[in-house]
């Protein structure tokens, strides 16, 4: 038998139709075993080859035919044609791309796969009988890293967001994760039939966060780069650190910080006593010299995505001066100062008159040297009884015997003692 022409209007081709028709027609009556077409591997890889094997093998074949397409009736989708009995045994039909081979069994093999490889294959068998077995070939690839689109993004509280997950039509799974856990379609969070489109309604705060989509397919998973998406909120309130009222001094610098929670970070702008004062950022560092500086200070908090804004205030007082005298108390005015001196003074002058008029009176309740002198009174002896003499045998008299006290003189030797 000679090569089998594979010109598009050669007698091969409609030879070829007929046995398909006919062997179509005929075979569920010729068909004894089951046959069916075994892909090996079972997940094919780009760039890797694949074969496809009818078994069990058909026996005492006579002619096989591969095609590329869903039915053995089209003569342009046919690849190669096998007959062992010709030389050379394989015939290149207009489908064939130069990968392709037959081998023993009437088996397809396939090297070099691309992803167009992927698609319906149909065998057409003469044994003499005539036999057509249809088989798809999935051809996967080694997944490359999905994004997310959009990658960043900016959304209002309580408003809407939706992120797509681009990646290759080989994929099989595609799952979203935030922050790491699983997202599970709810009440807010909308998936597409694939899963490829993920839409977060009534956005909290909770919602801001890095969202990433893993996808995978028989031979490899992959997941994006995080992206991540912002809610812009508030300020709801602000507040002025530190708290108020606040006491200082002529000349000692004071800080005061603006606090409101709000994203992004809002602008802030400074007044004092409701004039504005130019000041921006959130804290305002002043230096009061006068006493105008000093009234109820104001910060505002404006976010202008939200387009809202938080006021707070807070009473500065200037009470001091640090230019007092040294050693005067801390935290007094001059008028006070000059109070406790002129207190002081007096306190002394009144303590000083009380001792001198406690010694004058001493001084006025002791005799002076220079007057007269001072009386020395001494006992004398007893005298004799005047009147009758006692008898004898008569007990003495009980009353009682007085001593008669009379100034004593001095000596000489006290004289000269002096």
């Amino acid at each position: 038998m000679g090569r089998i022409p594979h010109r598009p209007g050669s007698p091969w081709t409609g030879i070829l139709l007929a046995a398909s028709v006919l062997g179509s027609c005929l075979q569920p009556a010729l068909a004894q075993t089951p046959v069916t077409i075994v892909i090996t591997p079972r997940s094919p890889v780009v760039g890797g080859d694949v074969s496809l094997a009818p078994q069990p093998p058909p026996q005492n074949l006579v002619i096989c035919s591969w095609f590329r397409s869903a039915t053995a009736t089209d003569g342009n989708s046919r690849i190669l044609s096998y007959s062992p009995a010709t030389s050379p045994p394989q015939t290149p039909g207009p489908a064939h791309t130069g990968r392709e081979t037959l081998g023993p069994g009437c088996a397809l093999n396939i090297a070099g796969l691309t992803l167009n490889d992927t698609g319906n294959y149909t065998v057409l068998i003469q044994t003499p009988g005539f036999l057509t077995i249809p088989v798809n070939l999935r051809v996967y690839e080694m997944l490359p890293r999905p994004t997310v689109m959009p990658d960043q993004t900016q959304v209002l509280e309580n408003g809407t967001f939706t992120l797509m997950c681009n990646s290759s039509p080989s994929v099989d799974t595609v799952l979203w994760l935030r922050n790491s856990p699983t997202l599970a379609p709810s009440e807010r969070l909308g998936l597409s039939p694939d899963n490829r489109t993920l839409t977060v309604l009534g956005v909290t705060w909770g919602d801001a966060s890095a969202y990433q989509c893993v996808v995978g397919n028989p031979v490899s998973t992959n997941r994006s780069e995080p992206s991540t998406v912002t809610v812009t909120y508030g300020p709801q309130s602000a507040r002025i650190d530190p708290p108020g009222p606040i006491g200082t001094a002529l000349g000692s610098p004071l800080t005061l910080t603006c606090v409101a929670d709000s994203v992004p970070a809002p602008s802030y702008r400074w007044g004092l006593n409701s004039t504005d004062t130019n000041e921006t950022g959130c804290s305002l560092t002043f230096n009061p010299t006068t006493w105008a500086q000093q009234g109820t200070y104001e910060c505002r908090a404006h976010n202008p995505v939200t387009n809202r804004t938080a006021w707070a205030s807070v009473a500065v007082r200037v009470t001091r001066t640090d230019a007092l005298r040294p050693g005067a108390p801390s935290g007094l005015s001059p008028w006070a100062v000059t109070g406790i001196v002129i207190g002081s003074l007096v306190g002394a002058a009144l303590v000083g008159a009380g001792v001198y008029l406690l010694y004058a009176r001493c001084q006025n309740e002791t005799p002076k040297e220079n007057g007269a002198p001072v009386l020395v009174y001494e006992n004398l002896p007893p005298t004799a009884w005047v009147g009758s003499a006692a008898q004898p045998g008569n007990p003495p008299d009980p009353s009682p015997t007085y001593q008669p006290l009379q100034p004593r003189q001095p000596d000489v030797y006290e004289e000269l003692k002096k």
